[in-house]
């Protein structure tokens, strides 16, 4: 149950980052070309680091072990 919640409010965040990216995108339209082109770099560079960050969180709490600790 925990678990379908938590992709239910990150399948949300998804949702209002794409939209926010593609009001960004309707926008840019008014900027010239290069200008667009370096916003478009920007925003997947982060996007990718976002996701590299996420990724190494994920596989570095799997290795934690919590033996021994009280709680």
């Amino acid at each position: 149950m925990r678990t379908s919640g938590i992709f239910m409010v990150l399948a949300g965040i998804v949702i209002i980052a794409f939209y926010i990216i593609y009001e960004l995108l309707k926008v840019i339209v008014f900027i010239p070309s290069k200008m667009r082109i370096a916003v478009a770099l920007i925003l997947v560079g982060g996007l990718l680091v976002l996701a590299s960050m996420i990724k190494e969180r994920v596989s570095d709490s799997k290795g934690e072990s919590f033996k021994g600790i009280k709680s």
